[in-house]
């Protein structure tokens, strides 16, 4: 992926904070053959909402190919990635038909088997306005705490700030209705394993975590964000919400 000159890598939350048992319930831990991969977030019982680069890849023509759904599970219900809650085979997976040079970067993930509510296994609601600049959302991830670190075990948050499209653009070259820049101090915000994981507002779902710009994470450009409320149709026309 790249939005500029400056060369973009996959996201991954640096200098958090443990979340609480049930802070976050409708985050899940995306898995491809074992392995933390990415977060998502639950739209129901039954589907998962997450990054399209957490699912495929593009090969050397341009393609954006889908990765073999059987490798794929989710664990919901548990703030550590490796034990705990439940784990949940995905049945099949679609990528954003958009998806390209960072936009539109949305994947939603069918489950074999209903998800059962409890404290720890909710749904979100999807934000449908625009959230104004300048507004403070919370994120979360089990991405690396350092730059080139591991991978956290327990669920991380912390919070960053909605920038403009023109300061966005003044940053990283990039200006589209269908991202949130996300602006946070230096060595703070996503790093790797936080792709496809939420930016929350007021319990409500407000976008999913695509891209970073510079060398590695935590330098000093925005963090960028797939907007959930230019998305509605596409996220509803393909799950049960």
């Amino acid at each position: 992926m790249s939005t500029s000159a400056k060369p973009s890598i996959d996201m991954r939350i640096l200098n958090g904070n443990d979340a609480a048992i049930g802070q976050f319930p409708f985050i899940v831990s995306v898995i491809r053959m074992g392995v933390h991969q990415c977060g998502g977030s639950i739209l129901s019982n039954r589907y998962v909402l997450s990054a399209a680069h957490c699912i495929g890849h593009f090969d050397g023509n341009g393609n954006f190919i889908l990765r073999d759904v059987k490798k794929y599970t989710i664990r919901a219900g548990s703030n550590n990635h490796l034990c705990g809650g439940v784990i949940a085979k995905v049945a099949e997976f679609v990528a954003n038909e958009n998806y390209f040079n960072d936009l539109h970067d949305l994947s939603i993930l069918r489950l074999k088997t209903a998800l059962i509510y409890s404290n720890t296994i909710k749904a979100i609601t999807l934000d449908t306005s625009v959230v104004p600049v300048g507004t403070t959302v919370t994120i979360a991830g089990w991405g690396r705490q350092s730059p080139f670190g591991a991978l956290a075990t327990k669920l991380q948050y912390t919070t960053e700030k909605v920038l403009s499209r023109s300061a966005c653009y003044d940053k990283i070259v990039l200006d589209s209705p269908d991202i949130y820049c996300l602006a946070r101090p230096v060595n703070n915000g996503v790093c790797c394993g936080d792709s496809g994981g939420p930016a929350i507002l007021a319990d409500k779902l407000v976008a999913v975590a695509s891209f970073v710009v510079g060398a590695h994470c935590g330098v000093d450009y925005p963090d960028g964000f797939a907007k959930i409320s230019t998305h509605l149709d596409w996220i509803r026309a393909h799950s049960d919400i």
